[in-house]
């Protein structure tokens, strides 16, 4: 069962409760609980807007942070009203013709001459509880104080004393936010490359590649002079004074600093 369903089900649950019975003093004894601070009602009260918060109450639909019911015991005298808090809501239909659905609420005007939409009673109000389904222009409310009792009413959509409706955003209807990825861990930064290419770039003559920073260790390679358009190249990974730890085709050594050139 949806919320609405709840909802209307639990207004029709107190059909036949008359004024001054136990049930009607559990109907006032909810809608002081859900109502503002300075808004409560009694048993002596007009209790139509008091039975419809007493229902949101039982079923725990009253208004918060826009979804539900509005609560309070003016149908709409007052910025506490249920047309006021509606408005606020942006769940207030000011449309006779609107097709109100189960958990609606319909505010009446007495007054209204059946011309166009009234925009200026607030005399009644109750709950949808049979909505218009299967292309049928009627519906039903359940109301409260209707005969100093809870009652159905049957009504037509664009019917004469429809001031508008209530639409209240039941809880189910809202659709959760979508689960957002949790961020992953990025990879640090890769670190820049070390620049340590070099070039051989003697007076013409091969540079030797020694197997220690001294001209009279063993020479472990021959490397040509770089020529125009092809350079001889190595890696250079630290000094010894005039010498550099030179890398030359996979052979590790040392080289004369002063025949390298940066590339």
């Amino acid at each position: 069962m949806t919320k609405r369903e709840e909802f209307a089900a639990k207004a029709r649950s107190w059909i036949g409760t008359k004024k001054g019975s136990a049930a009607h003093s559990q109907i006032v004894a909810d809608y002081n609980k859900a109502c503002d601070k300075g808004r409560r009602g009694s048993t002596s009260s007009l209790w139509c807007a008091m039975f419809v918060g007493a229902v949101a109450q039982e079923t725990g639909n009253v208004l918060k942070d826009g979804i539900g019911v509005p609560v309070d015991y003016s149908c709409g005298k007052g910025p506490h009203s249920l047309i006021e808090k509606a408005k606020a809501a942006g769940i207030w239909v000011e449309n006779d013709a609107y097709n109100p659905i189960i958990g609606d609420i319909v505010i009446y005007d007495w007054d209204d001459n059946g011309k166009g939409d009234d925009t200026s009673g607030h005399d009644h109000t109750g709950i949808v509880t049979i909505g218009t389904t299967g292309g049928s222009s009627s519906f039903t409310v359940t109301e409260g104080n209707r005969k100093d009792q809870v009652l159905d009413r049957s009504m037509q959509v664009n019917g004469r004393y429809i001031r508008g409706f209530i639409t209240p955003r039941f809880v189910d209807e809202i659709e959760p936010p979508k689960p957002q990825p949790e961020p992953q861990p990025q990879p640090a930064p890769a670190p820049e490359p070390v620049k340590n290419n070099y070039k051989v770039k003697t007076n013409g003559s091969p540079l030797a590649l020694r197997a220690a920073p001294n001209a009279k260790s063993a020479c472990l390679a021959w490397m040509p002079n770089s020529k125009p358009g092809k350079p001889t190249l190595v890696t250079v990974t630290g000094t010894s004074g005039s010498w550099s730890r030179t890398t030359y085709k996979g052979l590790n050594g040392w080289a004369f600093s002063k025949w390298l050139a940066k590339v």
